[in-house]
């Protein structure tokens, strides 16, 4: 057998012929503030697949700066024009077809990091986004080939996970993606200004003061760190972020200021800033006058109130809404009415993907000591197989079993082209043993799904009801992770 290392990079799948694929850094011009011509391309091909208005020149540049800035590294499928020529629909495509540096597949990589609530802290994750095809151009490979190109990098430069956000639910699972992360969309009903509908069983202390938002730069980033380093789920942010939070980036004309955004920031008794949030009101003809909140990152729970308090207390507005709130929102329990808060929608947020299995669970949170086996399954080859995973003092311990291989084949089972990297140790029969695929462990990553509930939906293979409880009380954890961030 042929000695190989783990995790293994996944087979990059082959491209229909006809097509190309090409990866490269998204870059400006020598002039520094105007993006390339590539780049350009690229990015007005993917809004187009978003539905998006074609962006003008002075968009495009916007959108370019903060490309480079975080670092984005672009692949994009081309059509072959010589080869398109041969094809029966070859002319028509020269004749009203966009350009040829237009891409008919984008798909955009990057890295920023993980709380997954180790104690070691937040771990680096290759963050995936911006994925379309064209609809011309389906059924030919453009999507596996760039997943599996873009899993082999990271594997490569030596990923514990990958993650992504995503427009579809039923098209990443297949690629080892679990959702790890959800959230709600709320409505809160504000009364009459911290009147009926809206009042605090306590106080929160401190105040809250209004800010200008072109000022919050140094609030947004110190805020944002205490946030991501207490909050298991959450994902280091892009710069749109910081752009859209100081009025630099309206999401309708990304070239233009937004001039309805409002701002407010809570300061600490011991005159320390705990958060921001940033609002706008929805205009006059809405009923009720209403305010969306855009972004409320706080540092702790009492600033996460009194920003919400500062909310209420805001004249002539009757309610509050929120896109991405906790699916377990201290708020709701801090009302005198809670039925003034109201969960309008809860959608999955965040996907992972395993790519190093023994990085991956030894920087992940635990409830209590213990042992268990697990047998992991990976259609991808990229990190299955059989482990040990030890806990002790809240600390995990991951080895590979001697036994066992890339693909996930059992125990005892034969295997092909694999020798497994860890040395062989005697058995220990009486752990517990999980079975599972690589797609559902992405969904018991971050705790916000139990071995219990994924054992009832059957997706824990042959995993035993005894061993479910044995396991649940080592890697269910108490609170449900939240992820504050879209990309």
């Amino acid at each position: 057998m042929d000695n190989q290392t783990f995790p293994q990079p996944p087979e990059v799948a082959p491209l229909a012929p006809g097509l190309r694929s090409e990866t490269f850094p998204a870059s400006l011009d020598s002039d520094g503030k105007t993006v390339d011509a590539k780049t350009a391309a690229f990015a007005r091909t993917a809004e187009q697949g978003f539905y998006e208005p074609w962006f003008t020149d002075e968009q495009i540049n916007q959108v370019g700066r903060i490309l480079v800035k975080d670092e984005q590294n672009l692949t994009a499928v081309y059509v072959d024009r010589d080869a398109a020529s041969a094809e029966p629909w070859g002319n028509a495509l020269a004749q009203v077809g966009f350009d040829a540096d237009h891409p008919v597949g984008t798909f955009v990589g990057y890295d920023k990091t993980l709380n997954a609530g180790g104690p070691a802290g937040p771990l680096p994750a290759r963050l995936i986004t911006v994925v379309t095809v064209n609809p011309s151009f389906r059924r030919r490979g453009i999507l596996k080939h760039m997943m599996t190109s873009s899993l082999a990098r990271a594997v490569e430069d030596g990923m514990a996970v990958a993650a992504l956000t995503v427009s579809e639910g039923g098209i990443y699972g297949r690629f080892g993606f679990g959702v790890a992360t959800r959230e709600a969309n709320i409505r809160v009903d504000l009364g009459e200004g911290q009147g009926q509908g809206f009042a605090l069983r306590s106080k929160p202390a401190g105040r809250v003061i209004s800010a200008d938002p072109v000022k919050l730069d140094d609030v947004i980033n110190t805020s944002f760190e205490a946030f991501h380093a207490r909050t298991r789920g959450s994902i280091g942010r892009q710069q749109t972020y910081q752009m859209a939070a100081t009025a630099r980036w309206n999401s309708e004309d990304p070239a233009a200021w937004n001039r309805k955004l409002r701002a407010a920031v809570h300061v600490r008794e011991d005159g320390t800033i705990g958060g921001y949030v940033t609002f706008k009101h929805e205009g006059w003809d809405t009923e009720p006058s209403t305010i969306r909140i855009g972004d409320l990152i706080a540092a702790d729970d009492q600033s996460h109130l009194a920003l919400w308090d500062y909310i209420a207390g805001l004249d002539i507005v009757r309610r509050a809404t929120m896109r991405t709130a906790p699916v377990v929102d201290p708020l709701q329990s801090a009302l005198v009415n809670p039925r003034s808060y109201k969960v309008t929608a809860l959608a999955d947020l965040l996907w992972v993907r395993i790519l190093d299995v023994v990085k991956a669970l030894e920087a992940r949170a635990w409830t209590a000591d213990g042992s268990f086996r697990l047998e992991l399954e990976d259609p991808l080859g990229i990190t299955g197989g059989s482990f040990t995973v030890r806990v002790d003092d809240g600390a995990a311990t991951v080895t590979r079993d001697a036994a066992g291989d890339a693909s996930g084949t059992p125990a005892g089972a034969p295997a092909a082209n694999t020798t497994p990297a860890a040395p062989a140790r005697e058995a220990t029969p009486d752990l517990p043993t999980l079975q599972l695929s690589v797609e559902t462990l992405g969904s018991l990553y971050l705790g916000d799904f139990s071995v219990r509930t994924l054992h009832a939906a059957g997706r824990l293979k042959d995993t035993t009801a005894a061993d479910v409880e044995r396991i649940a009380k080592i890697l269910d954890l108490p609170t449900v992770p939240f992820c504050a961030t879209h990309f």
